[in-house]
C-alpha cells in the first residue's frame, strides 16, 4: 500500500515541477546589472535623506506609462488609462499619472478626495459597499467621476441620492460592474453577467442615472486569456439581453486590471506547488537556495489578443471606447526601499534598520525579492538572511544578498516595490518611513518619516 502512495506522491511532485520554471541565472543577474545603474542616486539619497525610506523613481513611472500606453495605443483608437490607486496611493506618483492625461480608478472617498486633490478631473469610482456618505461626497464632484455600480441595489441608492432635495443637480455617468463565471469569494463582486439585461431594464425606471458603459475586472493575469474569454462572454451577452437602443447608450468598456509585470512572478522553492506539497508532508523540509519564476507574456501580447478580441466580436463592442484599469503594472518600478545595516550577528546574518512593516505584509515569506547591497555590490549571491528590525521572527527580506560582503553601515536596496507596498505599510512597532522624490534631476523630501518624542 506504502509504494503505491509513494509513486503518486512522486508523480504528482514532477508534475508540479514543471510548472514554476527555474529562474535563469542571467535573466536575474540582467535584473540586479539595471538596478546597480540607479547606484549613485540611490546611495546620494540615503546618506541624505536617511533610512529606512521609500524612493519614488519618477523616471521609472514615466517609462512605464509611456510604454503601457504605447502598447495599448497602437492597436486600439479609442483607449483610455485607468491608474488603479489602490496599488500605490502615494499622492506623488497619482499626480504624475493625472497630470500625464491620464485617469485615476479609486474606491473609496478617501481615494476619491486623494484623486481630486491632484486636479484629475477623469476619476472612475469603483469598489463594493460604498456608503451613503461616499456617495453624496462622489455626486458632489460627478462632473469629473463616473460610477461603477456594483448591484442593483447601489444603482437605486445612486438615483436617489442624486434625487436629494426635488431635483437632480445633473446627470450620473454610470457603468455597471460584471462578473463571469466567477465562484467563491470573487461572488462579493458586481453582478453575474446574465442579469446584464434586467439591469438596464431597471436603469430605464430610475431617474438621474445614465448608463454609460460597462467593466469587468480579471486578476494576476500572466497572459490574456482571461481577458479573452470574458470579452468574448460580454459580447455574446449583448447580442443576447440587449436591444439596439441599450447599445447606442454604451460609451465605453472598462476591462479591468490584472497585468503582471513582463518579468513574472519569482518565487522562493517553498512557495511552489512542489514545494508548498512538499511541506504538508515535512514541515521541516530543507529546501536548496533557488529561485523559481512564473512567466508572463509581454505587454504587447496583452494588447494584441485584447484588440483582437474587440474587433473580432464587431459590434456593439468594436464601437466602444477601452478603459484599462492597470495598477500593478505601472506601480512596481515606481518606488524602491532603501534600508541601512545597523547589526551583523555573524558572517550570515544581519539585521537592517527597516521591518516588513514598510511592506505592511510578509511580503519575502511568499516570493523572491533581490537584496542588493549599493555599498559593496557585485553579482554574485551571497548567502545571508537579512532581517528588519521588528520583534518577530518573521521579518525578514531575504536569505541572499548580491554583494561581496554585507556588514553594518552598508546601504540595502529592495527594489521595484511600488507595488500593494506603501498603501498597505503600517506603523507596526516602528514608524512610516520617509518618502523621498527623484524627478530626473534632483531628490526631495516628499513625505517625512514618522516621528516620536526625544
Amino acid at each position: 500500500m506504502a509504494k503505491p502512495l509513494s509513486r503518486t506522491i512522486h508523480a504528482v511532485l514532477n508534475i508540479l515541477k514543471n510548472r514554476e520554471k527555474p529562474l535563469p541565472p542571467e535573466m536575474l543577474q540582467a535584473y540586479v546589472r539595471s538596478m546597480l545603474e540607479k547606484r549613485e542616486i540611490l546611495l546620494e539619497s540615503a546618506n541624505t535623506f536617511g533610512t529606512p525610506q521609500f524612493l519614488f523613481d519618477e523616471p521609472a513611472l514615466a517609462q512605464s506609462l509611456r510604454a503601457f500606453h504605447d502598447a495599448f495605443s497602437q492597436h486600439l483608437n479609442r483607449f483610455r488609462i485607468f491608474y488603479a490607486v489602490k496599488s500605490n496611493s502615494f499622492p506623488g506618483l497619482c499626480k504624475v499619472v493625472s497630470d500625464a492625461g491620464h485617469g485615476l480608478d479609486v474606491s473609496s472617498a478617501l481615494e476619491l478626495s486623494m484623486a481630486l486633490k491632484t486636479g484629475c478631473t477623469s476619476i472612475v469610482f469603483s469598489g463594493p459597499g460604498k456608503t451613503d456618505d461616499e456617495i453624496r461626497f462622489a455626486l458632489s464632484h460627478r462632473e469629473k467621476v463616473t460610477f461603477l455600480m456594483d448591484s442593483v441595489n447601489e444603482l437605486e441608492r445612486v438615483s436617489r441620492l442624486a434625487m436629494e432635495g426635488g431635483a437632480c443637480q445633473g446627470a450620473v455617468k454610470a457603468g455597471i460592474r460584471i462578473r463571469g463565471k466567477h465562484h467563491g469569494l470573487w461572488n462579493k463582486f458586481g453582478i453575474p453577467l446574465e442579469d446584464l439585461g434586467a439591469v438596464f431594464q431597471k436603469a430605464r425606471s430610475v431617474p438621474a442615472v445614465h448608463l454609460q458603459g460597462l467593466q469587468f475586472h480579471t486578476s494576476w493575469n500572466r497572459d490574456a486569456q482571461a481577458q479573452v474569454e470574458m470579452i468574448r462572454a460580454v459580447s455574446a451577452c449583448l447580442k443576447k439581453q440587449l436591444c439596439e437602443m441599450d447599445w447606442a447608450q454604451l460609451r465605453f468598456l472598462d476591462i479591468g486590471g490584472g497585468y503582471w509585470p513582463e518579468r513574472g512572478e519569482w518565487l522562493n522553492p517553498q512557495n511552489t506547488c512542489r514545494g508548498k506539497l512538499l511541506l504538508l508532508f515535512d514541515p521541516d523540509y530543507a529546501f536548496k537556495s533557488r529561485h523559481y519564476y512564473l512567466e508572463a507574456k509581454s505587454l504587447d501580447v496583452f494588447s494584441t489578443e485584447i484588440s483582437r478580441a474587440v474587433s473580432f466580436q464587431g459590434k456593439p463592442l468594436s464601437d466602444l471606447e477601452i478603459w484599462t484599469e492597470p495598477g500593478r503594472w505601472l506601480s512596481t518600478p515606481a518606488m524602491h526601499i532603501l534600508l541601512k545595516v545597523v547589526d551583523r550577528k555573524d558572517r550570515g546574518m544581519v539585521i537592517t534598520d527597516g521591518g516588513i512593516n514598510l511592506l505592511g505584509w510578509e511580503r519575502p515569506l511568499t516570493e523572491f525579492i533581490p537584496v542588493i547591497n549599493l555599498t559593496r555590490p557585485s553579482l554574485k549571491e551571497l548567502p545571508t538572511r537579512v532581517f528588519g528590525s521588528l520583534c518577530t521572527p518573521l521579518d525578514i527580506w531575504g536569505t541572499s544578498c548580491f554583494g561581496r560582503d554585507v556588514r553594518p553601515g552598508d546601504i540595502l536596496l529592495i527594489p521595484d516595490q511600488g507595488s500593494y507596498t506603501y498603501s498597505l505599510r503600517q506603523s507596526f512597532i516602528k514608524p512610516i518611513a520617509r518618502v523621498v522624490r527623484f524627478d530626473g534631476a534632483s531628490l526631495t523630501e516628499a513625505q517625512p518619516e514618522q516621528t516620536f518624542d526625544s
